[in-house]
């Protein structure tokens, strides 16, 4: 294998691959043993920064299973702190995902991210015995309110494959409020098939649900599985602010 230097980050504790691909020229069957936690790097999905004619880069994702995706909130993130390291320095950056341009805004130690207002898919259904919650943020999510423990690799799987959200399936989310002003989730992640230590589309869809259903406030901190806390503001859009860390670089042969 021979392969460009690739750099992988996390937010939050969601990590990612990073590869400048200015040419186009990277090979796609390569993601899932890039991705692979023995036989690869390690990472939840791979980020491609590519150029854009609409935005200052385009960054392409793909989940750890090779698909592609429509949007990662915390590889967003990542994708600015990589383009700020390989010297494309900027206080705001416009960057083409999925054909939408999003605002990116540097704050210190921080990033902020701004997405639009999830599309609401189904609202308060049954499913698997439980009242969910289906949004998209440019992936599909189930927000799912929990009290007490939940296996959230038995149950997140069985709702991510279930045959009422096929053929796409979606991200699950379970969701534990503290209080009005703060949440704590756990994400099972489709493309991945496992739980994430964070997810920050998750976060979004989490928090639009709670505000909407008049649960929290329209600023609240989302607590991941990490620990980390992901800042989470709602008004005409929704804005996130949180992490970005650099883990190495690396040259794969």
């Amino acid at each position: 294998m021979n392969l460009p230097t690739l750099s992988k980050y996390h937010g939050a504790g969601n990590d990612f691959i990073l590869i400048e691909d200015f040419e186009k020229t990277f090979s796609h069957t390569l993601i899932k043993q890039l991705c692979d936690r023995r036989l690869g790097v390690g990472a939840d999905g791979l980020i491609l920064a590519q150029p854009s004619s609409i935005a200052d880069y385009e960054m392409v994702y793909f989940n750890a299973d090779g698909s592609r995706a429509g949007m990662c909130g915390n590889g967003l993130r990542c994708f600015v702190h990589f383009l700020q390291d390989q010297g494309y320095v900027k206080p705001l950056y416009k960057i083409e995902v999925a054909g939408k341009v999003l605002t990116v805004k540097c704050q210190g130690s921080k990033i902020l991210t701004l997405l639009p207002l999830p599309k609401v898919l189904e609202w308060g259904v049954e499913l698997l015995s439980r009242t969910v919650y289906v949004v998209d943020v440019g992936v599909p999510h189930v927000v799912v309110f929990a009290n007490g423990r939940v296996n959230v690799l038995q149950e997140g799987g069985e709702m991510r494959h279930h045959e009422k959200l096929q053929p796409e399936g979606a991200n699950v989310n379970f969701v534990w409020k503290v209080h009005k002003s703060c949440i704590r989730i756990r994400t099972y992640e489709r493309g991945v098939e496992n739980e994430t230590l964070a997810c920050g589309t998750g976060a979004a869809a989490v928090a639009f649900v709670a505000f909407r259903l008049g649960e929290c406030k329209n600023e609240m901190e989302v607590v991941t599985r990490s620990g980390e806390i992901l800042e989470v503001c709602i008004g005409k859009e929704i804005a996130i602010t949180g992490p970005s860390v650099k883990v190495f670089d690396a040259h794969f042969f």
